[in-house]
């Protein structure tokens, strides 16, 4: 998976887009102030339809799904202290479904305007901080400003350089006025920015020591972001851009493409009441619990033909009562994870509990259960086993899937 493309995900899911749109209203007058609620939660969604080139050649092209779940802890209206959890997902070759890649936890204040503080030095999330920033004055249509944003580079993953670079742009803002997005009337407010990095003489020396190392980044960004009035917070962006890494091989790789993204505000989820469904179902090999996450759904003892992930005959009538279930709840996302008993020595199962988990998912996509952005997959493998794998009846219980209703 290209980290980069991960690092654009998450950059998009922090303004957020749609597309339906309506004629601009050059009478408004604004001012852009976050409210912060404490136990306010809602979750971002955005896409990331990305080219990698080499020297101007096409590598490949990637789409990149990123999940954020965001919940106020400490807010009474104004600055706030704000939890996320990022979740990223790439859609496999040759399917189109989102595999899981990474996941992230960071915690963080921001203040009214949008300026964060507060956050590690070493996470790398948000990758881009202090955009949007909001001017503490009332704004007219064709208005514009300009604030200082960062851009996180982190090299480890990619490069396998231990480096977490920082990068400092004027990023220069225009209010478009008011638009209807959604059946919502919201704030249209145009960004861009560009920059061009060069290391300085410690970070040079350090980086020496590698293979291949970044001796210039240059990028050239633009994001359309809407604001919601109403909730005090961005809804949706869309965004545009085009980096490039001039390596020390004398290489240049350029990412470049579009993303899209949107906020999604729900209800705390009934766990109590969802259980209680799975548990009337009457289904020994189905069961459920809440969790931290939301409710996890064990699918135990669900039968793939040996060594494949295809289900037997008749195992998808496990799966109709827990669709039916899901249909309850549709705009929550799914989680669905693959898990393997251990038989031998020679495998973990990791590639066929990353199948068997896409198996059920493709299931409840191609029944209309869920949209293919709800629903992410991942292999565990049989590393997360919940019986003893040297009997029967545990490999039973470790052979499951899970379902997973996301609370955020």
């Amino acid at each position: 998976m290209s980290r980069s493309a991960v690092r654009l995900s998450i950059v998009i899911s922090s303004f957020l887009s749609v597309l339906l749109f309506a004629p601009l209203n050059s009478g408004a007058q604004e001012v852009f102030e976050y409210r912060h609620v404490k136990g306010d939660q809602w979750h971002l969604t955005s896409v990331v339809d990305e080219e990698v080139l080499i020297n101007g050649d096409s590598l490949y092209n990637t789409e990149i799904l990123d999940k954020i779940s965001v919940k106020v802890l400490e807010g009474e209206g104004e600055d706030g202290v704000l939890w996320n959890r990022y979740r990223i997902a790439e859609k496999a070759l040759n399917s189109n479904l989102y595999a899981w890649s990474e996941e992230y936890d960071v915690e963080y204040h921001r203040d009214i305007h949008g300026r964060l503080s507060g956050i590690g030095p070493e996470s790398p999330v948000p990758t881009v901080r202090d955009l949007p920033v909001y001017p503490d004055t009332v704004l007219v249509p064709g208005d514009t400003w300009t604030e200082e944003g960062v851009e996180l580079f982190n090299l480890e993953p990619g490069f396998g350089i231990d480096e977490l670079i920082r990068i400092r742009f004027p990023a220069m803002y225009e209010y478009q006025g008011k638009e209807n997005l959604d059946e919502r009337n919201l704030d249209k407010i145009l960004i861009t920015y560009s920059y061009s990095w060069q290391p300085d003489p410690g970070l040079l020396q350090r980086m020496s020591s590698y293979v291949e190392y970044p001796l210039k980044i240059s990028g050239d960004f633009t994001q359309e972001v809407w604001w919601d009035e109403n909730a005090g917070r961005n809804y949706a962006a869309t965004g545009q851009f085009s980096y490039t890494y001039y390596m020390s091989s004398g290489d240049a790789i350029t990412f470049r493409g579009e993303s899209r993204g949107k906020a999604y505000y729900a209800e705390v989820l009934n766990k109590d009441a969802i259980v209680k469904d799975v548990e009337g179902m009457a289904d020994n090999n189905i069961s459920a619990e809440a969790t931290e996450l939301g409710v996890s759904i064990s699918l135990e003892n669900i039968h793939f033909v040996p060594d494949e992930a295809v289900m037997l005959p008749g195992e998808e009538l496990k799966l109709k009562g827990i669709g039916e279930l899901l249909r309850r709840y549709p705009e929550r996302d799914v989680l669905v994870i693959g898990h393997t008993a251990r038989v031998n020595s020679e495998s973990d199962g990791q590639l066929l509990s990353e199948q068997r988990a896409a198996t059920v998912a493709r299931y409840l996509v191609d029944n209309g259960i869920r949209r293919d952005t709800q629903i992410v997959t991942r292999g565990m493998g049989n590393k997360d086993p919940i019986g003893d794998n040297s009997t029967e009846e545990g490999r039973r219980k470790n052979r499951r899937v899970e379902i997973i209703i996301l609370e955020n």
